[in-house]
């Protein structure tokens, strides 16, 4: 089960920021998570979950914005000390499975921490984490 993650290039100042925000702001796209990379050049990568990947590309293209989608997994682990280790730690005897990246969402429950995965084999980390009991989440179109 995978989502869409909209990635931006973007300068690494506020105004350029802001501009990728407004827009899709205006145009009643919902940003549900996102991380904000420097990528030592004066740009970043802002990578973004939102609520309409498809169309939110679609605004973004239109606008002459440099924006890509990408599979990534959005999965629930506990929100207490060790939570992360416990999750990374079902990888054991799976070293064929890279991390690209991870970032933090929101969570609306008290307790429960919610973690993109951009993998190697997205697929097959579905399959270790949902063997192992970890949720993972699908964020509606």
């Amino acid at each position: 089960m995978t989502n869409r993650q909209l990635t931006v290039l973007t300068g690494s100042v506020a105004p350029a920021l802001a501009r990728i925000t407004e827009i899709l702001g205006t145009e009643r796209v919902d940003i549900r998570a996102h991380c904000l990379v420097d990528n030592g050049d004066g740009n970043c990568k802002l990578r973004m979950i939102v609520s309409d990947p498809a169309r939110a590309l679609q605004i973004l293209l239109e606008r002459n914005v440099a924006a890509v989608v990408n599979d990534v997994l959005i999965v629930e682990t506990d929100d207490r000390p060790g939570g992360l280790s416990r999750l990374l730690a079902g990888f054991g005897g799976h070293e064929e499975i890279h991390i690209e990246y991870s970032y933090t969402a929101a969570s609306d429950r008290p307790g429960v921490a919610v973690m993109v995965f951009r993998f190697s084999d997205n697929q097959k980390a579905a399959g270790v984490l949902e063997n192992r009991g970890f949720k993972l989440i699908e964020v509606a179109d």
